[in-house]
């Protein structure tokens, strides 16, 4: 992604932050729905971007904000929460261990603290786009693509 070509990335990273900051005006459905909207441009983005993973400001997280967030997502997703990831049912159980709010609340929580950089450092993108695109390689790129599984396969069962 050129520097000069950043701005749709930041705009569908609002756009999502968004979602998760006021996700009770939405039905379930509706949220699932612009989630597997955003979710793949927000891959398109990170897949675009030239940068060196590099080092970031690291912030020690607010846990009791996190688990607050997660138990939050949690309750509005309900039974959509939670789906197989491979191994689930190997040893014959039932278990599921793939959840839909864990995966938004480590999306959330990467793409904000970029975010508020971004707002913070006068629209300097490269700060953000530098800790957006260490966080995508190093952690939520797995996040990222188990939870736009989960909602491709929400949405051909037509919850959407």
């Amino acid at each position: 992604m050129k520097l000069n070509n950043y701005t749709s990335l930041v705009a569908v990273i609002r756009a999502f932050c968004l979602l998760v900051d006021h996700l009770e005006v939405y039905s379930p459905t509706t949220w699932l729905r612009e989630m597997n909207h955003l979710l793949p441009q927000i891959e398109a983005g990170m897949e675009q971007l030239e940068l060196e993973a590099g080092y970031g400001f690291f912030v020690l997280p607010d846990l009791d904000y996190r688990f607050r967030m997660f138990c939050r997502l949690k309750a509005f997703l309900g039974d959509w929460d939670e789906y197989a990831l491979p191994g689930d049912g190997d040893d014959g159980s039932v278990d599921l261990s793939g959840s839909l709010a864990d995966d938004f609340t480590d999306l959330y929580f990467e793409l904000r603290r970029g975010l508020d950089l971004y707002d913070a450092d006068d629209h300097d993108p490269l700060p953000s786009l530098i800790l957006w695109y260490t966080g995508y390689v190093l952690h939520w790129e797995e996040h990222l693509r188990e939870a736009r599984r989960r909602l491709e396969r929400l949405h051909r069962q037509r919850v959407f």
